[in-house]
C-alpha cells in the first residue's frame, strides 16, 4: 500500500473505495442536488435521514432516531432492520466521525502554491499531530491564503487527521450493511456547516459551536465565515449524567426524562445540573483564553450554539451564566419542512441532534 499521507483520495480508495474529504467541504459554498442519506453514529443514538436542499429549505423525506441500543450489539445489526427496507438510499451515504482518533489543527506555512504545500505537508505535518503519519488519512483547506507576519507573508491552513484505527470500523459498518459512503466527514465540521446555513449572519461574525458528544464534547469557533479554532474537551453527556447522580438521589430514569423530554427540575435539581456542569464551564473558559491568546483576537466570541445530546433550559441558562454570553441552540425548524408522516413533535424534542446530519446533508461530494 503507498502510505504518501496526502494522496488522500487514492488512500482511501484502497482502505474501502469511499472518499468524501473534510475541510475542504467546509469552506466551499456548494450544495447538494439530490436527495442523500446521512448517518450520526452515537453512543446513546444514532440519527438517520434522508434529506433534500431545496430553494429556500432542507426537506425531510425520512427520519428515524434510534436510541439506546445495547452496548455489546454491533451498530451494523442495529443499523439493518432500517436500511434494508426501501425508506432509505443505500448508496452515497454520508457518515462522519468524532472522538480521540480525529485532530484538527491550524498552521501557518510560508505563503506558497497549493502543490508546493501538499508537498511541504508530507514531510511537515508529523510535528503538528500526536500520531505517525503511517497510521493516519490526512486533509488539509486553506483558511487564510494571506497573513503579514514579522516572519514575512504566511498562509493559514487549517489540518484534519483521523486515525485508521478510528476510521475502519465505521467503513466495515457500512461495508457489512452493502452501503456505499459518498462523505466521511468530521462532526464539529458538519455541525459549523449547518450553522452556516441556519445562521449566516453568526457565521459570519464571531460565534461558538460545542457539539456535546456522550464522552467527549469539542468547541469549534468561527470567525468571518470560516473555522478559526477546535479543541477537544473530555466532559460529555455520561460525565453530566455521573456528576448529577453523584450531587442528588436522581435515577437514570429521571435524568433521562428530565434531558430528552425537557421536564422542569425542582430548584434542588436545578442546582445539581449547575453544580454538575462547573467542570465543563471551566474547561470552556480556559478553551477561550486559549483562543484569544494564540489568534490575537481581542474581541470576544459573542454567542455559543449549543449541538449534541443536551439542550434542556436550565442548561443553556448554567452555561450562558457560566461563559457570561449567550448559549443558544440552533434554530433548526424554521429552515426545514418534512414529508407527511413525520411527527414534527419528534424532530422538536430531538432538535439539539439535528445540526450534524443537517450539516452532512449540505455537503457537496
Amino acid at each position: 500500500m503507498n502510505n504518501d499521507p496526502v494522496r488522500l483520495p487514492s488512500l482511501i480508495q484502497q482502505l474501502s473505495g469511499l472518499w468524501g474529504g473534510f475541510p475542504s467541504k467546509v469552506l466551499p459554498k456548494k450544495t447538494i442536488v439530490s436527495k442523500v442519506t446521512v448517518c450520526d453514529l452515537g453512543r446513546t443514538s444514532t440519527v438517520l435521514m434522508e434529506l433534500e436542499k431545496r430553494l429556500d429549505h432542507l426537506f425531510i423525506h425520512h427520519i428515524d432516531i434510534i436510541k439506546n441500543a445495547p452496548q455489546d450489539q454491533k451498530p451494523s445489526l442495529v443499523l439493518k432492520p432500517f436500511l434494508d427496507g426501501k425508506k432509505f438510499q443505500k448508496d452515497g451515504v454520508r457518515v462522519a466521525l468524532k472522538g480521540h482518533g480525529v485532530v484538527i489543527r491550524f498552521i501557518r506555512f510560508p505563503k506558497m502554491q497549493i502543490e508546493d504545500l501538499r508537498s511541504a505537508m508530507k514531510y511537515e505535518a508529523e510535528q503538528y499531530i500526536p500520531f505517525e503519519l503511517s497510521d493516519v488519512v490526512l486533509d488539509f483547506g486553506v483558511v487564510e491564503e494571506s497573513i503579514r507576519t514579522e516572519e514575512g507573508e504566511k498562509m493559514e491552513v487549517m489540518l484534519v487527521v483521523v486515525k485508521r484505527h478510528d476510521l475502519e470500523p465505521t467503513l466495515e459498518i457500512f461495508r457489512n450493511l452493502e452501503c456505499r459512503l459518498s462523505v466521511v466527514d468530521v462532526n464539529i465540521l458538519s455541525a459549523m456547516a449547518a450553522l452556516e446555513y441556519f445562521h449566516p449572519e453568526d457565521f459570519m461574525g464571531h460565534a461558538g459551536l460545542l457539539d456535546l458528544g456522550t464522552e467527549i464534547s469539542t468547541l469549534g469557533i468561527v470567525r468571518d465565515g470560516k473555522p478559526r479554532f477546535v479543541r477537544d474537551i473530555s466532559y460529555g453527556v455520561y460525565d453530566l449524567h455521573k456528576r448529577l447522580k453523584t450531587r442528588s438521589d436522581l435515577l437514570d430514569e429521571k435524568i433521562e426524562k428530565l434531558f430528552e423530554k425537557h421536564e422542569a427540575p425542582t430548584p434542588e435539581e436545578t442546582q445539581a445540573i449547575t453544580e454538575s456542569l462547573e467542570g465543563l464551564i471551566g474547561d470552556l473558559r480556559v478553551s477561550f483564553d486559549y483562543y484569544h491568546d494564540q489568534s490575537g483576537q481581542s474581541k470576544p466570541v459573542t454567542k455559543l450554539f449549543l449541538s449534541g445530546g443536551v439542550s434542556h433550559p436550565v442548561v443553556l441558562k448554567a452555561l450562558s451564566e457560566g461563559l457570561r454570553i449567550p448559549v443558544v441552540c440552533m434554530d433548526i425548524l424554521s429552515k426545514i419542512k418534512w414529508a407527511e408522516g413525520i411527527d414534527p413533535e419528534l424532530l422538536k424534542a430531538n432538535a439539539a441532534l439535528l445540526p450534524v446530519p443537517m450539516g452532512l446533508g449540505l455537503r457537496e461530494e
